[in-house]
Formats: structure tokens, sequence, C-alpha cells
């Protein structure tokens, strides 16, 4: 129907309509899907505000401080935080799905905006946060990549993106309608998620890996499809993971909207603040090691305060030091230390076994099944 819309607007309003219409068609989305919008068109204030204020008034030169409090909505909700009934009654008011992709959305427009640089107009700052397609589990993108699209809106619909906004959209129905669905019912409701025995306890594992894959990246392309329909590009998400070879090579495959979030805006300024510390200069190993474990363990808490959140952040943190500590070992050794001359093919094939069974371990204990 959005398309429809979309469509009919095309044929007789200008290019500078298409952002007014498509913040109609996102408001109406919030009104329907939400008891309470208000929740939502609430966060788009307070953020824009307060991004106004740290970078063009105040002109905080440590953007940490405006980074807390543009994330303080969502650290409240993670921790849940109730001190007495009106912090309770606070913490319901902002609390609503899709709260998580918001904050990091919100937080990267802020990180991104250079100091004299104008504030975007408050049209396209909501519909770069609301934008119905990507609302409530990502994918994360960018405002700079967003605006582009929706400054070229009506263009960007067209027979040749909707079939491939089309294709996408199939695609990710067959996903998580067909193929999620087959292996939830025929897979993972065989076998008792409470139990302790090995067997159903490796089935779950393995079973719930598969699911979630079909599911979340079925959601994924049906996103990108409906976005193409919509005239908005939107960033791909998953490539296949199963053939990842190394940590690294599996978030360049899985949720790559998150990882490259996480790469640019945390691990980065990490691994520099790091490096400006004088006493870690002489160890590199180090501060990228430290990076990473810490930019997983924050993946964890993002998800929520919880152990196996915590745990599964901190097993995917360690997986990276690993694989970093024997990539720099074989860069100083020119040559493979682990595999050796082994045969190229069998070194992938190795490789991608090893990494389908470390994530699928991770993802295990991610979703609370684990009953160790």
């Amino acid at each position: 129907m959005y398309v429809a819309v979309l469509v009919v607007c095309k044929s007789i309003l200008q290019e500078s309509f298409y952002k007014y219409i498509l913040a109609l068609l996102n408001g109406l989305f919030l009104i329907v899907i939400y008891p309470n919008p208000i929740h939502f068109f609430l966060l788009v204030l307070y953020s824009y505000l307060l991004t106004f204020l740290c970078a063009d008034v105040f002109k905080f030169k440590k953007k940490i401080w405006g980074i807390l409090f543009l994330l303080l909505p969502m650290l409240l909700v993670k921790f849940d935080i109730r001190i007495h009934s009106y912090t309770g009654k606070l913490n319901d008011l902002i609390s609503f799905a899709g709260l998580s992709y918001a904050s990091f959305r919100i937080m990267g427009y802020y990180m991104d905006k250079a100091p004299k640089e104008k504030m975007a107009d408050i049209t396209s700052y909501f519909n770069f946060l609301s934008f119905t397609p990507t609302l409530l589990i990502g994918p994360i993108d960018k405002y700079s990549r967003f605006k582009i699209s929706q400054d070229n809106g009506f263009t960007n619909i067209n027979p040749e993106n909707f079939i491939i906004g089309w294709n996408n959209l199939v695609k990710g129905i067959a996903f998580k309608y067909i193929l999620a669905e087959a292996v939830d019912r025929y897979w993972l409701s065989k076998y008792d998620t409470q139990s302790k025995e090995f067997l159903p306890m490796v089935n779950n594992m393995y079973g719930y890996f598969v699911y979630l894959f079909f599911d979340f990246a079925g959601y994924s392309f049906m996103a990108l499809g409906i976005g193409k329909m919509m005239g908005i590009h939107v960033p791909v998400n998953f490539t296949n993971p199963f053939l990842a070879v190394n940590p690294s090579d599996f978030w360049r495959r899985f949720h790559i909207s998150l990882g490259d979030w996480l790469k640019e805006y945390f691990f980065t300024p990490l691994y520099l603040f790091f490096t400006r510390m004088k006493g870690l200069k002489p160890y590199p190993l180090l501060r990228q090691n430290a990076s990473l474990f810490l930019t997983f363990l924050l993946m964890g808490c993002w998800n929520g305060f919880r152990f196996n959140y915590i745990l599964s952040g901190s097993l995917f943190g360690l997986y990276s030091m690993i694989h970093n500590t024997y990539t720099v070992q074989c860069k100083k050794k020119g040559k493979d230390v682990f595999f050796g001359n082994m045969n190229p093919i069998a070194v992938r094939c190795i490789s991608i076994f090893i990494m389908i069974n470390l994530s699928a371990l991770a993802v295990y204990i991610f979703s609370g099944r684990c009953h160790l």
C-alpha cells in the first residue's frame, strides 16, 4: 500500500515533496503498531534537541558526554532502573520496540555530525529514525546514506528498482515464513529446550543457529525489498554467514550493519584511545585485543544486561582476540603457524567448520536455551 501511495504521489508531486509523504506514512505506521506512539515522537524530539545543544550550542569537544545523554533512554531501559514509582513510570514511558536500533542511529548521526555542519531538517531526521521497513530490527543505516536516497526518492521509484525490491521481498518471505517456520516446527520443537542431555542440547544449538539466520535474514531481505520499492536504499545485512572462515569474516556476513557500526563508532575510537596511552604504545597486539573484546562485550550488553547476552558477546570477543593473535603471529613468522603448508581448499573447509561450531555455540548461549 505504501509503495502504491508513493507511486501515485510521484505522478502528481515534485521531488521535494517525497520526504513529507514518507514522514506521513512513517507516522501512520507508528500510530498503528505502537499502543502509545508518543513514546517514539518524544525520543525524536529529545534526541534532535539534545544533538543541537551538544553539537551546536555547547559544542562539546569530547563527544562522550553527548553520547551518554543521547543513550540515556536506552540505558535506563536496559538497566531497568526503578528507584521509586516516578522513575518506574518514566522507564515505562521510554521503553518501546525498536528503541535500541533508534538509539544506535541517533548516536551515529551525532558522531558523524561535523562541528560546523548544519543540523538535519526535522522531517529528514524523523524519517531516518522511523523508516518503516527498518524501524523494529534494522538494518542500522547511516544518516548520510539515507539522506541521499530520500533526496532522490521519487526518482528511485522505477520499474528496475521495483523488480529488485520484489525479488528481495520474496526471498525474505521465503526465509522467514517458510524456512524459519520449517526449522522451528520440524527441528526445534522436537527437542525439549529445558533438557540438559547432550543430544537435545546439540540439536537446540544448531537448530536455533539455523532458525535465527533464516528468521533474521528473512526480515532483513524484506526490509531491503520494501525499502527499494519505496525509493530508499537499505544496506544488505546478510551474505552467506555459514561460509565465514574466521570471526572477522563472520561479522562481514552476519548482521553486517551492526558489525560496521561497532567497528566505526566503538572499536576504532577505543583503539585510538588506547594508542594515545603511553604505557600501551609498545603493545599494539594488546591494544587491538582489548579493543576487540570490549567491542563485543558492548554488543552483548546492547541486547540487554543479562548473563546470557553478556557471555555470548564475551565469547565472540574471545574468538576475535584469538584469531587476531593468530593473524599477527602468521605475519611475524611469514607462514601459517597453525595449518602450515596444508592445501588451501582443505584449510578453508576446516576454517568454515570451526567457525560454524563456534558461532553456533555463542548464538546458543545468546538464545537463553543453554542450561549448563
